[in-house]
């Protein structure tokens, strides 16, 4: 199968094993509509960069580039292969002659390169040696390393075993550090994951492998196809391993390891064995291949080098000058550009990031000040997993021992982006309190819960996974829901308020190695519905996310309330078809298919957890494109050097300033406020002029701006990205009397840029 993507690219897929086998790059805006030739061997893709291409299926060349006008119809070809016809959204069809397997006019000949990558990943606890190993392995060398901190990626060249013609082969080597604070933030790096390298301690007396199983889950929920694993033994300078050959050969056999390494990066001792190895295992014929154009492969490799030299963070437009430095006989468009930035940004290789323009071309580093920020927050006084959202814009939280960047503008915008990400993968809980917002990191409380004098446990879920991942989603998903409201948490429970203010809640703890149990228990008073909503949720969340996912009902009875321990009798009972149990402790029969039982498996209640699962989702977004755009607004006042202050509070109305600076250079005290809004359901069309339409919710607010000194803007993003903005003060002053509703605000915004920020700088500081 064949399927087009808004990535700009076309995948060939195994239906039989959903293994991506090609992706085809080429297109510089998204693939509409695909279609195969009837020889089984060719395609035709068609996208909204105005372009038609056929692909050979096998080797991925782009055969021919066809010109044409807003191509989002379908695209089809005759029965016997001759003839294509494509349609647009202006109403035309064009029909085309196909040639054989070479390119015939109309159509541009473009010279192709196939190429494939692999990620390997070093994964083991903190101090084991993997900066070391990686070192080694990497660039040939000894470094001393002290404790890792975030994550360091190098290209990795590795002997060649067979050698694929036309075909480019790269590898890269992921070092993960393997302190707690870093693992909520490790488990977004790991997919794609092709060979991982287990390193354990080889001094270790008390059972040194005992922690590969929390590494193994981790890996396991993060990547689809289980990746190649090599177990390895580290720093055998320092001792000999303490495991006889016969366990590590059982451990590896009951796990699934490949094979096994002793190696001192120091003594430079079995390492070249293990590159070796790691030639011989990574599953080649597995891995997706690319097939993109020359310019393509040489603007990628051109970004890779520009990695190499340590440049941090730059702007697309920057980029693009460094690039048409480095390649002067090189011609490219800005779409072409974004194109393969893209590409780099989904193989994890460079971040391009949601406002400013800019691109991080060392995530890693985003990976360091995250697990650096995680780690403050655990060390908050009172244990409650949280620092405040302005000292992490800011950079004034404690960092520890972390390598800060060198430019402080840098940092600022790395730190915005970092928030955002952790909003938009559910690691954190954006909370409003009288002092500004905190963020809330529900896995770093370090008060536990003990659930001895709690209400009675009503269901238990065992599992396997990233157990601190897997908590935190979780309590962040049931608080963003909309429904359930975050009464109070610990490292291993949340309790929360229901819609009739009652508690509910869960509490988790580690049972083994990447083995988890989450049981749930309700206050007596939460009613059937309510305790079914709440464990479906959780339910579906443990499905979606963990692995070997086991629920068990505990009952209790219904007249004297005590517990029925014995499992094995509730589970012959079902197994038999018997609807109770007796109480042992009184006369009454305890129902096993009770009404809960019923109505969790009611179609009704899926999809209502389906929903709140899609508000939870909505809510988290509208936090994240709230920084988006605060992050753009900072952005673009910078450019126009000038100060932008984004305000702690914003709940009047108010999310920001702009202040001017006078010739000097200095803070003049003239400034403006900006109110943000990033959605395209701020506005609505009003039917009878077609005009857009702002409507102020909060009546407040429109109280508020008339009575501030400084002018009030409107800054309104659209989901396509475009930012507008508006004098709402001037318009407030101007307004027709005649309109009815005073909180219907015409928007006729101009473009929000540095242009238009130098502008309005003017009417207030006119040049000398």
């Amino acid at each position: 199968m064949v399927s087009g993507s808004g990535d700009n690219t076309l995948k060939l897929w195994d239906l039989e094993s959903g293994q991506c086998l090609r992706t085809f790059e080429g297109h510089t805006a998204a693939v509409y509509s695909v279609c195969v030739h009837p020889d089984g061997e060719r395609m035709v893709s068609g996208s909204g960069d105005n372009t038609l291409k056929l692909w050979d299926l096998e080797t991925l060349a782009c055969l021919q580039t066809l010109k044409a006008t807003n191509i989002f119809g379908a695209v089809a070809i005759s029965q016997g292969g001759s003839r294509m016809v494509a349609g647009n959204d202006n109403g035309s069809v064009y029909v085309y002659h196909l040639a054989n397997k070479s390119p015939v006019s109309p159509g541009v000949l473009v010279s192709n390169v196939r190429y494939t990558n692999a990620k390997v990943v070093l994964m083991g606890e903190s101090g084991v040696g993997k900066s070391g190993l990686g070192h080694r392995l990497a660039e040939d060398r000894w470094v001393v390393t002290e404790s890792t901190h975030g994550m360091q990626v190098w290209p990795l060249a590795l002997p060649q075993t067979v050698v694929e013609p036309g075909i480019e082969r790269e590898v890269w080597l992921w070092d993960l550090a393997g302190q707690p604070e870093y693992r909520l933030v490790h488990q977004l790096f790991l997919d794609e994951t092709a060979v991982a390298l287990m390193l354990f301690d080889a001094s270790r007396l008390d059972d040194p492998l005992r922690e590969i199983g929390d590494w193994e889950k981790a890996l396991k929920a993060a990547v689809k196809r289980d990746p190649i694993k090599l177990l390895v033994a580290a720093r055998t300078d320092r001792s000999s391993v303490t495991l006889t050959e016969e366990k590590i050969r059982r451990f590896c056999e009951e796990r699934g390891f490949a094979e096994y390494f002793a190696t001192s990066a120091q003594l430079d001792r079995g390492c070249a064995e293990l590159k070796a190895a790691l030639a011989r295992y990574i599953p080649w014929e597995r891995l997706p291949v690319t097939g993109t154009t020359r310019l393509f492969k040489a603007l990628k490799d051109a970004i890779v080098r520009l990695k190499d030299e340590g440049i941090v963070l730059v702007r697309l437009t920057e980029l693009r000058q460094r690039l048409q430095l480095a390649l002067p006989a090189e011609t490219f468009t800005e779409d072409e550009l974004r194109t393969v930035v893209s590409l780099l940004g989904g193989q994890g290789l460079i971040k391009p990031l949601a406002f400013g323009d800019f691109v991080l071309l060392q995530p890693e580093q985003m990976n360091s000040y995250a697990s650096a920020v995680v780690r403050a927050a655990r060390a908050h006084v009172d244990g409650i997993g949280c620092i405040a959202e302005r000292e992490v814009l800011a950079g004034t939280f404690d960092a520890g021992d972390l390598p800060r960047l060198a430019q402080k503008d840098e940092e600022e915008v790395l730190l915005r982006s970092m928030v955002q990400t952790f909003l938009d993968q559910s690691l954190c809980i954006r909370e409003t309190t009288g002092a500004g917002d905190l963020l809330v990191f529900p896995s770093q409380y370090n008060r536990e819960r003990d659930i001895q004098d709690h209400p009675t446990v009503f269901v238990t879920y065992r599992f396997s996974g990233p157990l601190p991942n897997l908590y935190t989603t979780l309590v962040v998903r049931l608080h963003y829901s909309g429904f359930f409201d975050k009464k109070e948490l610990w490292k291993n429970a949340a309790e929360f308020w229901t819609p009739e203010r009652r508690t509910i809640g869960l509490v988790m703890k580690r049972v083994n190695e990447g083995i988890g149990e989450i049981k749930v228990f309700f206050e007596n008073e939460v009613p059937d519905d309510t305790r079914v909503i709440f464990i479906k949720f959780i339910h579906e969340h443990l499905l979606k996310r963990a692995q070997e996912v086991v629920r068990e009902r505990d009952y209790a009875c219904p007249k004297c309330g005590k517990l029925v321990v014995d499992k094995a009798a509730i589970k012959a009972r079902l197994e038999t078809g018997k609807k109770d149990i007796p109480c042992l402790y009184c006369p009454k029969r305890i129902p096993l298919f009770d009404l809960i039982e019923r109505k969790f498996q009611a179609d009704q209640f899926e999809k209502r957890v389906q929903e709140l699962d899609a508000q939870a989702q909505i809510n988290l977004d509208r936090e994240s494109l709230e920084l988006i755009l605060v992050g753009q607004a900072f952005t673009v006042v910078a450019e126009a050097g000038q100060i932008f202050r984004p305000t702690p509070n914003s709940d009047w109305g108010i999310d920001g300033e702009i202040e001017f600076k006078d010739n000097e250079g200095k803070a003049s005290g003239k400034r403006v406020y900006l109110q943000l809004k990033s959605g395209d359901s701020y506005l609505t069309t009003r039917k009878r002029d077609g005009k857009e339409v702002f409507y102020i919710k909060e009546e407040r607010h429109l109280e508020y701006w008339q009575t501030q000194a400084y002018p009030v803007f409107l800054v309104i993003r659209s989901s396509d990205g475009v930012i507008r903005w508006m004098n709402i003060t001037d318009y407030l002053q101007r307004r027709a009397d005649a309109d009815k509703d005073k909180r219907q605000i015409v928007f006729d915004g101009e473009p929000f840029n540095f242009i238009s920020v130098v502008k309005l700088r003017e009417r207030f500081i006119p040049r000398r």
